[in-house]
């Protein structure tokens, strides 16, 4: 599998190929702009080709045995759909792979294994269907010109191998230092319909921001942890009967993931952010405990074994750290000299 693919692949995780986008997207010395397009696969899992995908799985030199059991797995189901009283005749599926099936995401990432190589000026993010291409220049029409440069390369092979686009719904952003100012290009196009520039986008589950300063980011996570706090209101207030250390345990187990999520993308961010992360701990783990508001915070996280957040995250970020001399892939390796 190629260099770019990031997705179910050992050692290989989205927060490494977050961080990779992070260095890649911060490449602000001498004001240089980064642009990046997201990509929406339509239906990735549900038009993957079958003939095609054993075809490749054929090229790539997977064992006989492993392709007819592929094939077997694939071929031969069928399809019907109900309304009301009324049910149509039952049909071949001549695409898709199993949505759901722990298969399916690396079954889609070797049928898009073959994705035309970028030139020099361009790189690839790809995560299963998650794809980003990105480009980095001082002006911003040579931005657009290294993209679409690209997704005229990328637009045959699209079309070949029956892999649909929203291009409505794919975004574009360009990154800049604070300060760096520039005069907005075009769009970029692709199959001759334009994708929209924008502040903020998604990726991978995080958002990001023009300037990466991670703030949008740390709003989504706080509106998702107020949210799921909500949902185990009646197991953590004062008058359940969970003890404190499961409370505390349901806090490290269900909540504390989605604040930290990503974290070694997120080493840039300013202090001031991650003490909002802070605050946020602060009131879960109070809410646990069921403290009297004269017990402090730094006593309820000392009491509870719990770290304080920026050390959760200096802990976790020095581990990831320390398991990127083990990946073979070499943009990992770039990836740590950067970090370095």
């Amino acid at each position: 599998m190629g260099d770019e693919h990031f997705g179910f692949r050992p050692r290989h995780s989205t927060s490494l190929q977050l961080a990779r986008l992070e260095r890649l997207a911060r490449n602000f010395g001498g004001k240089r702009l980064t642009g990046a397009v997201f990509l929406d696969v339509a239906k990735a899992f549900h038009t993957v080709w079958i003939a095609g995908l054993l075809y490749k799985l054929t090229l790539l030199n997977f064992p006989s045995y492993i392709v007819h059991t592929i094939s077997s797995y694939l071929r031969d189901r069928t399809f019907e759909a109900s309304f009301q009283t009324a049910t149509s005749t039952r049909r071949g599926m001549q695409a898709s792979v199993v949505q759901g099936e722990f298969i399916s995401p690396v079954l889609f990432s070797l049928y898009v294994n073959d994705m035309p190589s970028p030139s020099h000026h361009v790189e690839l993010d790809l995560y299963a269907d998650d794809a980003a291409i990105v480009a980095t220049s001082r002006k911003p029409t040579l931005l657009v010109s290294y993209l679409e440069a690209y997704l005229n390369d990328l637009q045959p092979w699209l079309s070949e191998w029956i892999i649909a686009i929203n291009v409505s719904k794919s975004t574009a952003i360009i990154f800049a230092c604070a300060g760096r100012r520039f005069i907005q290009p075009r769009p970029v196009t692709l199959f001759g319909e334009p994708i929209e520039w924008v502040d903020r986008t998604r990726y991978l589950g995080v958002t990001l921001d023009t300037r990466l300063t991670w703030s949008p980011n740390i709003d989504q996570v706080r509106k998702r942890t107020a949210q799921r706090m909500g949902m185990l209101g009646p197991l953590l207030n004062r008058t359940s009967d969970l003890s404190i250390r499961n409370g505390v345990l349901l806090y490290k187990q269900l909540i504390r993931p989605m604040i930290d999520y990503a974290c070694p993308a997120l080493r840039s961010a300013a202090r001031s952010h991650v003490r909002r992360l802070q605050v946020l701990q602060s009131k879960c783990l109070r809410l646990a405990t069921g403290a009297p508001w004269y017990i402090s915070n730094r006593q309820i996280h000392e009491d509870m074994g719990v770290p304080l957040f920026a050390d959760h995250i200096r802990a976790l970020t020095a581990s990831f750290d320390s398991k990127l001399a083990d990946v073979g892939n070499p943009l990992v390796r770039q990836l740590g000299r950067y970090l370095r």
